[in-house]
């Protein structure tokens, strides 16, 4: 049996998901870690395990995982895979994935994300890696020291009754997806957003939107110099379907760029919402920082297919700080009524107290919305 305290429940942080209703799908970034590693192994002998829990009742996909690692030895990477186990909590049944060394970096422990074929999980279960490392070549994964309880362990490879629980947690983080049409958007890669800025947009959604047809609604004339950064604020900004016509959301533009130099951009991250009439939060997904550079330019966030009729309404939660946050552009436009600075109020986003300070600020968000849903 797997030790008590690896029994224990925790709320993973859900990174991605959608509160929509039957059709759209979730996305969720399990983790029990806080971003900020404390110390390293390499385990000779053993891999490093980490237990995780489904968020309710699935079917669910583990898509992929990601380590806060990096490799040691030569400087060429050792011709050779390490081991990926995926396993029922009772490592009773178990998924065997190999992946290249190559996939690690010398140097400083950083973010490596690792996709994988859809492995089907339920309730709790296991991931764990196995680098089979000697003094020449292994993988250092970093630790969050601050965890309590642990949810992780070393494991030998045939899985024994006792693993060896660890003080902290692995940083070991586990992708899941309701999607089983393959529907849902994965975010750009960096490769992809290189090659995307060099295409036309039009060229770009023709060939996401297929014979689906396009409409972008939008209240600006173009990019403005203003900009602010408002902490614990969500910008948000009002919208309708021409005629009150049924639409899909399927791509959400911001004029906007980031700031700060002290955090990863592929793990530091922010929440595009669509909100209904009643600013009911209809669905939420999740964007990494990297989408965005340090200079000003139109951001296009992929969403989740989100069916909006009549009045709707799209608000950013960028998580902004002094230290780290993204510049979003407005127009200074007196009396106007389209946008608000907004708070999470429970299963709704609506003005905060003072969002009246900010009352000229029209953002720079615009929406594409679609006769039919959108699979990117």
């Amino acid at each position: 049996m797997i030790p008590l305290n690896l029994q224990r429940s925790l709320t993973a942080a859900l990174i991605t998901f959608a509160l929509a209703g039957p059709g759209v799908a979730k996305t969720h970034l399990l983790k029990h870690d806080d971003g900020e590693q404390d110390s390293k192994r390499s385990i000779s002998g053993a891999g490093h395990a980490v237990r995780f829990e489904c968020p309710g009742e699935g079917p669910w996909r583990l898509t992929g995982i990601r380590l806060h690692a990096s490799r040691y030895g030569t400087s060429r990477a050792p011709n050779e895979d390490f081991q990926i186990v995926i396993a029922s909590d009772d490592f009773d049944r178990r998924i065997e994935i190999n992946k290249p060394y190559s996939l690690f970096e010398r140097g400083k422990e950083k973010w490596v994300r690792i996709p994988l074929d859809p492995v089907e999980v339920s309730g709790a279960f296991q991931v764990a890696v196995f680098f089979n490392p000697t003094r020449t070549k292994g993988v250092y994964v970093g630790i969050d020291g601050d965890a309590n309880p642990s949810h992780s362990a070393t494991i030998t490879a045939d899985a024994p009754e006792t693993p060896s629980v660890v003080e902290g947690d692995w940083m070991i983080q586990a992708y899941l997806s309701d999607d089983t049409a393959g529907d849902a958007r994965k975010l750009l890669s960096q490769s992809d957003r290189q090659t995307a800025r060099q295409e036309d947009e039009a060229a770009r959604d023709a060939k996401v939107l297929g014979a689906a047809r396009s409409l972008t609604l939008k209240h600006d004339a173009g990019a403005t110099a203003e900009k602010m950064n408002i902490q614990g604020a969500l910008y948000t900004v009002r919208f309708d379907t021409p005629k009150n016509v049924e639409a899909y959301v399927w791509q959400v533009k911001l004029y906007a760029s980031q700031f700060g130099g002290q955090h990863d951009s592929e793990a530091v991250s922010g929440d595009v919402y669509i909100l209904d009439q009643d600013r009911r939060i209809i669905s939420r997904t999740t964007f990494p920082y990297s989408v965005a550079t340090q200079q000003e330019a139109w951001i296009e966030i992929p969403t989740l297919p989100t069916r909006v009729q009549g009045r709707f309404y799209v608000s950013v939660d960028a998580h902004g700080g002094k230290r780290k946050g993204l510049y979003l552009h407005y127009k200074d436009e007196a009396g106007q009524e389209l946008a608000t600075t907004d708070a999470r109020a429970g299963d709704r986003i609506e003005p905060a107290e003072w969002s009246q300070k900010f009352s000229n600020m029209q953002w720079l968000i615009r929406v594409k919305v679609a006769d039919r849903p959108v699979a990117y």
